[in-house]
């Protein structure tokens, strides 16, 4: 059973041999898409500057969707008539979603422990660690 290629750029499957990936690879949609992507995360405000000075799409704003989503020569960009404000299609919130930073959590410092079977009284001083936390740094001699 061959497999199949799937293309992140067009979201699309195809038997993946060298024939078909060459062929798609060249092809008009493909490198659309592809220039697309690199260009969202290039610059967004120029990309969506762009959509914006595009005349609207009457079938996007008749309909709610359009077949041709970005690759579209018209802009779906809608504004709200109450607000102004912008109101973005699904596939600009899409690629929006993938540029903004995702929360970290905090690095959590990893604790040491001594191998199996070491005590911590069979350590030599220099190896041992500070007593606790309450420890006065003050009496510690310098070294050099």
């Amino acid at each position: 059973m061959p497999k199949n290629y799937y293309c992140d750029f067009c979201h699309c499957t195809f038997p993946d041999n060298k024939t078909n990936r060459n062929k798609h690879n060249q092809g008009r949609t493909h490198v659309h898409n592809r220039k697309l992507h690199y260009d969202w995360f290039n610059d967004q405000e120029g990309f969506i500057r762009n959509q914006v000075n595009k005349l609207p799409c009457k079938y996007y704003m008749n309909h709610g969707y359009c077949e041709y989503g970005l690759l579209c020569k018209y802009s779906h960009i809608k504004s709200d008539p109450l607000t102004g404000q912008l109101i973005y299609p699904k596939e600009i919130l899409y690629f929006q979603s993938l540029t903004t930073p995702k929360p970290t959590r905090p690095i959590q410092q990893k604790r040491h422990c001594l191998p199996f079977g070491w005590k911590l009284k069979d350590l030599p001083p220099s190896l041992k660690p500070p007593p606790s936390s309450n420890h006065r740094w003050e009496y510690v001699n310098q070294w050099g």
